[in-house]
């Protein structure tokens, strides 16, 4: 199933993604995500920057800087996924005007193997589409992500996002929210209570989100998994490693 996966549209997913969490401008060079509302996620706060859009770099990096801070949010830059190595090119201008700039590993994993996921019985995992402040306190707060609150709230406006909830004796104890357009599906996030981890929660969810994605017959399913236990959960439920990427972000400190 490898040689069907379309890894550009994944690539240009994971660039656009966040016009379904939050509100965006269109520039000649990118994009202008924000939410004022929850300036402490990144996803929904950031500029997205393409080389071959460019003319003169201090003029957009002034732009994006204005923008942002005449919104009282930090300015904040994502380089374009196939477009690595691009911010040690312009590293000069971005120093010269108060930014720092690294590098995280991406590891791409999309689905292409079976699900060899046997979840526990005793978790029920819905699909749902409607949001409950018990999902905020119970899944969010407990777990000190309470910023993700909105993000997903945003996310269920639209028609194309999936939600899964796992509840653990009537509790809800974790959740991921996926979004699907066209042919191309990503994990946006999944979240454990951290009171509840460690039994099969987050497999259980996972196993439930792959068997909608086969019945619906979605193509290209990818995620990037956060540590070593994601990935074996990932791998256990037919996600493999294709890529590893390094994404490149740029923030005034």
């Amino acid at each position: 199933m490898k040689d069907k996966i379309d890894l550009d549209k994944i690539y240009t997913e994971e660039d656009l993604f966040p016009r379904d969490i939050t509100l965006h401008e269109e520039r000649e060079y990118g994009y202008l995500f924000y939410n004022e509302e929850n300036k402490d996620s990144y996803d929904s706060n950031h500029a997205l920057i393409y080389r071959d859009k460019i003319s003169d770099v201090q003029n957009v990096i002034n732009e994006i800087k204005d923008f942002y801070s005449e919104k009282g949010i930090n300015p904040c830059i994502y380089q374009a996924v196939s477009e690595e190595g691009f911010f040690e090119e312009i590293s000069d201008e971005l120093k010269r005007n108060g930014f720092e700039y690294w590098t995280e590993a991406q590891k791409y994993m999309v689905l292409c193997e079976a699900n060899m996921i046997n979840p526990n019985p005793k978790i029920i995992v819905q699909k749902l589409d409607e949001w409950k402040d018990e999902y905020g306190v119970e899944i969010f707060e407990k777990s000190g992500e309470s910023w993700g609150i909105d993000v997903v709230k945003k996310a269920l406006l639209n028609k194309n996002t999936l939600f899964f909830v796992a509840f653990y004796r009537d509790v809800p104890v974790g959740m991921t929210y996926c979004h699907i357009t066209d042919d191309v599906c990503r994990v946006d996030y999944l979240l454990v209570s951290k009171e509840y981890r460690n039994k099969g929660i987050g497999r259980a969810i996972i196993d439930s989100f792959v068997k909608d994605c086969e019945q619906n017959k979605i193509r290209n399913c990818y995620l990037w998994p956060d540590g070593e236990t994601a990935e074996k959960i990932y791998y256990e439920a037919g996600f493999r490693l294709v890529e590893t990427k390094q994404a490149g972000r740029a923030m005034i400190k």
